[in-house]
């Protein structure tokens, strides 16, 4: 075979593969979903910083533009415009490095995300994990500027709210909205569900979406590694991107693709 027919054959594979992809890539919002970020060490929780920030690239260079979830909530209740490729960038739990590196780049590459906090562990530490890292406190919190950074819920003492009664979820989202009033930090009305959980049975979360509605709440988000479609077709599940400190960068891109490595 002749170089030119094999140069001819990579071009044609070239093509087709753009071609795929542009076909099967799914349309919709990704929310991506992490925890922590690190100069050295990575694992399931922790994306090293070169890699979040060569992630960031990616999402730059491939005109995914980041939106907060008040950008979401005035397109889901108020009719407003969202960008051709919106991607919410998540990060749950506030730990300190959120601060460290994850608030540099932000404000480097003039984007914005969303911390969701277990506003009871402000200022201390991961206890749910036995661990010993250090959640932001209040003053680390109002240094970050609202053009890079809002603040959602994530329960207060970063419980699961599947086995929850009604009264009890009231009664964590409402200390959640007092103790962040009480300190002066602006938050939005939605709530990344610890552990991803949440009441499945169908009777059950239609009784937890209506304690969430009456309490201000207007979105909850989950796990589920999908892309969701717009518009939400129920903002209590908002389907969130697990992006892993083991995933290696194409399993990143696979992952913005379909939302998951195994597509099908």
């Amino acid at each position: 075979m002749s170089v030119v027919a094999i140069l001819l054959g990579f071009l044609l594979f070239l093509l087709g593969f753009r071609l795929c992809v542009s076909i099967f890539s799914k349309r919709g919002l990704r929310v991506l979903m992490y925890h922590k970020l690190s100069n050295s060490d990575s694992d399931e929780l922790t994306v090293k910083v070169d890699v979040f920030e060569k992630q960031l690239l990616y999402l730059i260079k491939h005109n995914y533009q980041p939106i907060t979830v008040e950008q979401l909530i005035q397109y889901q209740y108020e009719g407003a415009k969202l960008p051709d490729k919106p991607v919410l960038i998540t990060f749950d739990d506030g730990y300190e490095n959120n601060y460290t590196y994850l608030y540099p780049l932000l404000k480097k590459y003039r984007l914005k995300a969303t911390i969701f906090l277990p506003v009871g562990c402000i200022g201390k530490s991961n206890f749910w994990d036995e661990g010993n890292e250090l959640i932001m406190n209040y003053e680390r919190l109002k240094e970050m500027n609202s053009v890079f950074i809002e603040f959602g819920l994530h329960s207060f003492s970063h419980i699961n709210h599947a086995g929850l009664t009604e009264d009890e979820v009231i009664h964590d989202i409402t200390e959640c909205k007092v103790k962040l009033t009480e300190n002066a930090v602006p938050f939005v009305p939605a709530i990344a569900y610890p552990y991803g959980a949440y009441p499945r049975e169908e009777k059950r979360y239609a009784k937890y979406r209506e304690v969430l509605t009456s309490n201000g709440i207007l979105f909850g988000f989950r796990i589920g590694n999908k892309i969701n479609k717009l518009p939400i077709s129920d903002p209590y599940s908002v389907k969130r991107i697990d992006v892993r400190g083991t995933n290696s960068f194409f399993e990143f891109k696979i992952k913005m693709l379909f939302g998951r490595v195994k597509p099908f």
